[in-house]
């Protein structure tokens, strides 16, 4: 009978136990989520931005009125988009430390699924398109410092075998760099590209497609033009 008893108890601990463990788990889920668009306030245009990732710019959330001390942490996509779709209700303060002038900033109330696009001003603004010859690429590009008083100190000719394309060493198979040079070219002959030759079925698996970027540096950050997607031949 003294087993029985001490089995019986045994048991109701386990129960209370399991019981416990459920309660705690029994946390609500996030009801809202946030998404938008990082734009420049005086073109009205998407600011393009690093590859999201260890080079890319972070989205800082921070929840006003509750005490909390820590932010929600989210990378911005290249393309100046963000999105992130599993967030509690309640009004932020959204923080966004990029290649701006200013840092980019304003208030928001989640209430589910919420849009907000946020201006900056970005160092510099890149104009660039790509023309094609066999396997040699010519990117032409034009900088405009969005301040007289910018200098743009490093331009970069990037190119990758994938859509993600800056100039940190995970997202470029392939860069050209001048001083100073707010117009000019870059002209890439992938035939005497090692990159080319050691990644070619890759390549040709992606249907002959390479990725190209310009790059400007001013004050130490890095502005982007838009990815150009080229096939080669």
């Amino acid at each position: 009978m003294k087993d029985i008893g001490i089995r019986l108890v045994m048991l109701s601990l386990l129960f209370i136990i399991a019981g416990c463990g459920n309660e705690l788990d029994n946390y609500e889920a996030p009801d809202g989520g946030i998404s938008g668009q990082i734009i420049d306030a005086e073109t009205g245009q998407p600011v393009p931005l690093p590859v999201e990732g260890s080079s890319g710019v972070i989205v800082n959330l921070y929840e006003l009125g509750t005490g909390a001390t820590k932010s929600v942490d989210f990378y911005a996509k290249a393309d100046g988009s963000y999105a992130n779709t599993k967030v509690f209700n309640g009004q932020y303060r959204i923080v966004v430390n990029g290649p701006f002038v200013d840092i980019c900033s304003d208030t928001v109330v989640i209430s589910g699924q919420t849009r907000l696009d946020l201006k900056c001003i970005p160092y510099s603004r890149i104009k660039a398109t790509a023309s094609v010859s066999g396997r040699v690429v010519t990117i032409n590009y034009a900088i405009t410092p969005t301040r007289s008083s910018d200098v743009v100190s490093d331009v970069y000719g990037i190119w990758n075998i994938s859509p993600g394309v800056d100039n940190s060493t995970a997202n470029c198979v392939g860069l050209q760099t001048v001083k100073n040079n707010t117009n000019g070219s870059f002209v890439f002959d992938l035939d005497k590209e090692k990159a080319f030759a050691s990644n070619a079925y890759k390549i040709q698996a992606n249907g002959n497609k390479v990725y190209f970027r310009i790059g400007a540096k001013v004050s130490g950050k890095v502005n982007y033009s838009t990815t150009m997607e080229v096939t080669v031949h």
